[in-house]
């Protein structure tokens, strides 16, 4: 599999939704019964035993039958979380088909009053682990590979920024690496439709400075730049093994990205200097001259990195490794 950056300029930015379009979907959205919108699965999946559970929902392993592969499907049967997942399936699919995203594979809709009835989201069946996961087995992810992971979150990001989505939730738990090592982002319940945004949802130990001044005051906007702080903590995380600013409450969490020293690596490890200086770039505290995802993927800390396919391969042998103890 090629691991280069995958810019995608030859897209068109046309497939970028205005406001007016976003506003036009979700009226319709709220009109059309769900059992109307979305087909039966029948046609197209078969459901196989469950493998966990999604907080909308049970997750079962399938077989989507046009595309013969495994997927993930999770039944979600509450009208309410039916309804709030709605935002996220239009989401996903205007972000799918790019390497580093989760693929999404359908939205369905089964009409049966038993256990599986309810709506039906078909994705890719990631088996190999998270970021988090990956962190909690070796404490300290070495630097060569923390940069193919970044790189491939940069490159997702990048989509994202092209397509007018913001994640709003980048962590290592979101971070998903595939059983060959594959690097994919994943969980887009908060993400948003724009280039601009006033939410305030996500995780606040990575929120950026602009997030949290938001959730303070009410007010202001702000861009697709805070994903690149969230991604800057994150690297931190990979690195020590632990997020900044553990144990803070809300207030002082807050004032602390706000107003205090701006997060960064400890003195005590071997880093290099172009990942310090990585790190440095994407937690710059004014997000007007916080570098775009574009711009990173020209950052030496990632231009730089050689040797992909063998980082990938270590980081897909670890995996194996850990599924076998």
């Amino acid at each position: 599999m090629e691991t280069g950056p995958d810019t995608g300029q030859t897209e068109s930015s046309a497939t970028k939704l205005s406001e007016e379009e976003v506003k036009e979907i979700e009226e319709e959205d709220n009109i059309t019964p769900l059992s109307e919108k979305y087909p039966e699965p029948g046609r197209y999946l078969k459901l196989g035993e469950p493998i966990g559970q999604d907080p909308n929902g049970v997750v079962y392993i399938g077989w989507h039958q046009r595309k013969q592969s495994e997927v993930a499907i999770i039944i979600i049967q509450h009208q309410k979380k039916q309804q709030e997942i709605e935002k996220e399936v239009g989401i996903l699919q205007i972000v799918s088909g790019h390497r580093n995203i989760v693929d999404f594979y359908g939205a369905f809709y089964h009409k049966a009053s038993s256990k599986h009835g309810g709506l039906w989201i078909a994705t890719e069946l990631c088996t190999g682990a998270t970021v988090e996961e990956l962190i909690a087995t070796k404490r300290t992810l070495g630097e060569r590979w923390i940069a193919y992971i970044c790189k491939n979150v940069i490159t997702g990001l990048n989509h994202l920024e092209e397509k007018n989505i913001i994640h709003h939730d980048i962590k290592p738990e979101h971070i998903v690496i595939s059983s060959s090592g594959e690097v994919k982002i994943g969980e887009f319940c908060f993400a948003t439709i724009g280039g601009r945004s006033a939410s305030t949802s996500g995780t606040m130990a990575y929120m950026a400075p602009e997030v949290l001044a938001h959730f303070a005051q009410n007010s202001g906007e702000y861009d697709h730049k805070a994903d690149i702080w969230s991604l800057g903590i994150a690297a931190i995380q990979m690195a020590e093994g632990h997020l900044p600013f553990r144990r803070l409450p809300k207030q002082k969490l807050i004032q602390r990205i706000t107003t205090g020293p701006i997060p960064s690596l400890s003195s005590r490890g071997n880093w290099s200097d172009e990942f310090r200086f990585f790190i440095s770039e994407c937690l710059q505290r004014d997000p007007g001259r916080r570098p775009s995802a574009r711009q990173l993927l020209t950052h030496p800390f990632i231009a730089e990195l050689r040797g992909e396919r063998g980082v990938q391969r270590n980081i897909a042998q670890h995996l194996h490794r850990g599924t076998r103890h």
